[in-house]
């Protein structure tokens, strides 16, 4: 009983350690792959931990940036009023 407890505790805080790389992967980002080797690096710090958080939640300038010039090109084609 106390070995199934240790497991369940153990991969509960594994899980929250990696918490900021799994956000990363479920949103696809591209530097995912550095979130966690920041995450796996210095997330035992306060402060690493946040940093890849915030990182892994940071919005992409890039998807934005191609949604703007999406935008762009949807007013510019012929029939669009």
């Amino acid at each position: 009983m106390h070995r199934l407890i240790f497991v369940v505790v153990l991969a509960l805080c594994v899980g929250a350690y990696l918490t900021p790389a799994m956000i990363a992967q479920r949103r696809m980002r591209r530097d995912a792959a550095r979130i966690l080797l920041l995450n796996v690096a210095l997330g035992w710090t306060i402060s690493g931990w946040f940093g890849a958080l915030a990182w892994a939640t940071k919005s992409s300038d890039t998807d934005s940036r191609t949604a703007l010039n999406a935008a762009r090109r949807q007013r510019r084609l012929p029939g669009n009023v």
